[in-house]
């Protein structure tokens, strides 16, 4: 999923603020601080998903045979692929 630097700006604000709205959430850093952090965790959590996506994208375009994007097989093979790398990717975290 591709979302734009501003887009993950207005997702980091609207976490910090929903943070700061929930009586029960306490924190003890700078704000600016937390929003970076949460604007660098979801960067690296899109970068994570291209990674997933491309390597199940390269298992489908090696099989022997050719595979149309969009069909109802690659669509069943792409979640199939697309799961297992996540799954791995789980482990290594």
């Amino acid at each position: 999923m591709k979302l734009s630097r501003e887009k993950i700006l207005l997702l980091s604000h609207s976490i910090l603020d929903y943070l700061n709205s929930d009586d029960e959430i306490e924190y003890f850093v700078d704000p600016q601080e937390l929003r970076r952090e949460i604007v660098h965790t979801i960067t690296e959590e899109i970068k994570a998903d291209e990674n997933i996506d491309r390597l199940a994208r390269k298992k489908i375009e090696s099989q022997k045979r050719l595979i149309l994007e969009g069909s109802e097989e690659w669509e069943i093979l792409y979640r199939k692929y697309y799961e297992e790398e996540a799954a791995a990717r789980r482990k290594v975290v």
